[in-house]
């Protein structure tokens, strides 16, 4: 009996199923794509513009972007064919968790954008679950290095040299589509 066949015979005696499949994105010049429910975390120098290729490949999906100062200007975004309509933007002063906490849980919003400003390990773990029961992919858009929280599924520094996306994953725990 081959190592398959027995742990296949050990999860049917126990009741232990195999976890779903998991739902992907397809990603600009990503060919894995990006998985529904998950944290992602994106730096590099071409990070929003390789996100706003992303959310133009998903026509229909609604997406919040928050921020706590405008960074971006939404004729920017719609200059790169990203309907404005779709995206809701919230500029908050305070703390972040609480509305992306909110739009995690309303399931609303399949894309929501955030900087990455924090450290705590269960702030991570926290918006992690909801991005996971929600099915939202949360994408934290990080400044110098990768946050080494263990909760981030995938994350991706994304160039851009010669109208090409040069993308290195440093981490990529969510798999790829079968």
């Amino acid at each position: 009996m081959s190592k398959h066949e027995l742990l296949r015979d050990l999860r049917a005696q126990t009741g232990i199923h195999l976890l779903p499949e998991r739902e992907f994105w397809s990603a600009p010049q990503f060919a894995c794509g990006v998985a529904r429910g998950i944290v992602v975390e994106l730096l590099g120098n071409a990070r929003t513009e390789w996100l706003l290729q992303l959310f133009k490949m998903h026509p229909e999906p609604y997406i919040l972007w928050v921020e706590k100062e405008s960074l971006i200007h939404p004729t920017a975004i719609y200059q790169r064919g990203v309907k404005l309509e779709r995206i809701q933007f919230v500029h908050s002063t305070g703390d972040l968790q609480q509305p992306l906490r909110m739009a995690l849980e309303s399931q609303h919003y399949p894309f929501i954008v955030a900087p990455n400003q924090f450290s705590d390990i269960r702030i991570f773990q926290r918006l992690s679950l909801l991005a996971e029961k929600s099915k939202s992919t949360l994408f934290f858009l990080g400044d110098q290095k990768f946050s080494a929280a263990w909760p981030i599924s995938l994350q991706l520094n994304i160039q851009q040299k010669e109208n090409q996306f040069e993308i290195f994953v440093q981490r990529q725990k969510h798999g790829v589509p079968s």
